[in-house]
């Protein structure tokens, strides 16, 4: 599956997000020529190569009549007109763009609306756009979904995201970095405030993640085919103020196949509150166990207790018997080596009706032997949906199988 992963080390806007896009191979005079189909003139599209901190980029900006560009990562107050949402989503879907540029088009400008409103307290089709609602925003957003749709992504990835630091002035007065809208917009994504006491994360940015990513978090198997890279107006001495854009497909981590020795570390507890095992079992997963479960067992003088057993690497077992001492009762632990052979695992993600569920593969000899869905991805869609767990787990499997 085409995927995007979008490195937000420095933010994100929307004339970043173009940058990156024509840097990756968007040919410019076909994005000149879709967003004519939009009914908005008196603008002009500008790309240049510049440098940031030593990392050549791609500089995207729109020129209005009379101007000589914007500071897009950081303009607030263009001001040449302002329209209702329902007005530009209107113009979205009347033009002659082709179906899913427009879906993606209205989906952005959907989330920003609903986080505008929600702030400020107004019906999303009644929000007035003053920063985003300007020629030259529109143009990003709508500019950004046709690069999408030209490169045939299918999946979209993001980083944790670098928002910056600080307060803006703008129409509604001076604001903490992010901005309220944009504050929203990431309320499922990673954040982080790094490097710079300014704003790196724009609403159109926001609303481009909000409005197309599948998976917020780090990567954990990916192979980049092409690289962009999107430059912000704003220049800071040591460090790049870009936008990374990746190209390429997700790859899950399999477990090779095989065996190998590992460290079983046990103890015996019978003066310990049962409810601690919990707890305990989380600060051992958390230090890197392979495993950890107990065994109801009966002690001497017939007092029931319980077997602690954690399977560990031989790197991580001092560290976890540290834990065992110091968030349990026993006053000693028993550690020997044993050969352990396990199957070839990988990670398969499948699509339902709900959403999006991991299914764990299980391999011998490259032959499927044992497949389930991840309990986690399923009680998470439930619960958001408010659908039953096992119905989930069946349209998963049911995935699964058709993908297969």
């Amino acid at each position: 599956m085409k995927t995007l992963y979008f490195d937000c080390f420095s933010g994100i806007s929307g004339d970043m997000t173009i940058g990156a896009l024509l840097d990756l191979g968007l040919e410019f005079e076909y994005l000149k020529a879709e967003l004519k189909k939009l009914p908005v003139e008196g603008y002009e599209l500008r790309m240049s190569r510049v440098v940031r901190s030593n990392l050549s980029a791609m500089k995207f900006d729109v020129l209005m009549e009379g101007e000589h560009g914007h500071d897009h990562q950081h303009h607030h107050g263009v001001g040449h007109f302002h329209r209702k949402a329902s007005e530009i989503l209107a113009m979205i879907r009347d033009s002659n763009l082709n179906a899913n540029t427009k879906r993606m088009a209205t989906d952005i400008f959907t989330k920003l609306a609903i986080s505008e409103g929600k702030v400020h307290h107004i019906p999303p089709e009644d929000v007035e756009f003053h920063e985003v609602g300007a020629v030259d925003s529109i143009v990003d957003t709508v500019g950004t979904a046709i690069g999408f749709d030209a490169l045939s992504i299918e999946r979209y990835l993001c980083s944790a995201i670098n928002v910056g630091s600080g307060f803006i002035h703008c129409q509604h007065g001076v604001l903490p970095v992010p901005a309220p809208a944009t504050a929203e917009l990431l309320r499922h994504a990673t954040i982080y405030q790094k490097h710079v006491q300014t704003e790196l994360v724009t609403p159109t940015g926001a609303a481009i993640l909000a409005g197309v990513v599948n998976r917020f978090g780090n990567l954990t198997g990916f192979i980049a085919e092409r690289i962009g890279y999107g430059a912000g107006t704003k220049q800071f001495p040591d460090f790049s103020n870009c936008l990374r854009l990746m190209v390429g497909e997700e790859r899950s981590q399999a477990a090779v196949a095989g065996s190998g020795e590992v460290i079983v570390i046990e103890a015996n507890i019978d003066d310990m509150s049962p409810q601690n095992f919990g707890y305990v079992t989380e600060q051992l997963f958390a230090a890197g166990a392979l495993d950890v479960f107990t065994v109801p067992v009966q002690m001497k003088k017939g007092r029931p207790g319980h077997l602690l057993q954690v399977l560990a690497s031989a790197e991580s077992s001092e560290k976890i018997s540290r834990i065992i001492f110091k968030e349990t009762t026993t006053i000693g632990i028993r550690r020997h080596t044993v050969e352990r052979s396990t199957l070839e695992r990988e990670f398969v993600e499948v699509k339902t009706e709900y959403g999006e569920v991991k299914i764990k593969v299980s391999k011998l000899d490259g032959e499927v032997v044992n497949f389930a869905p991840e309990y986690e991805d399923c009680a998470r869609i439930a619960h958001e949906k408010n659908v039953p767990l096992k119905k989930v787990q069946a349209l998963a499997v049911n995935a699964y199988l058709k993908f297969t």
